[in-house]
């Protein structure tokens, strides 16, 4: 195996505690942090990236804040200036539609959590997507 040194900080008690532990187990510093990395490594290989999930408390104000317009708008455009009046907008993503904040891009929930499914949406709307506030 090719090794390389590698330097990092960690408070003194931690340092303290490890060089016990090596000393103890007669090993080094360096193979205990190797064995902890190895093992660590080696309990998430192979799982899944988790699905993001959104806050419940989160989806119950935005529920309040963005039902209505959701409920009565009447195509794509109209449904994107009623929620960038509240600072939103959505962006189709993986098998859906996906809540975002205008000014950061972060996402906040599915548009399905709050009640509205893409397949709602293209019911009602017809063929299209939503348009992204970078895209106007």
């Amino acid at each position: 195996m090719n090794s390389r040194t590698v330097t990092i900080e960690l408070p003194a008690d931690l340092v303290l505690a490890v060089h016990d532990l090596a000393t103890e187990s007669e090993d080094t510093v360096g193979k205990i942090v190797e064995n902890l990395l190895v093992a660590h490594l080696a309990t998430h290989k192979g799982t899944k990236k988790k699905a993001q999930t959104a806050d419940q408390r989160l989806i119950f104000a935005l529920q309040k804040l963005l039902f209505r317009d959701m409920a009565e708008a009447e195509g794509w455009h109209d449904l994107d200036v009623r929620l960038r009046r509240h600072g939103y907008f959505l962006k189709i993503s993986w098998g859906g539609l996906s809540l975002h904040t205008e000014t950061s891009g972060q996402w906040l929930c599915n548009a399905s959590d709050l009640g509205f499914s893409y397949v709602t949406f293209l019911r009602r709307f017809g063929p299209g997507k939503p348009k992204s506030p970078r895209e106007t």
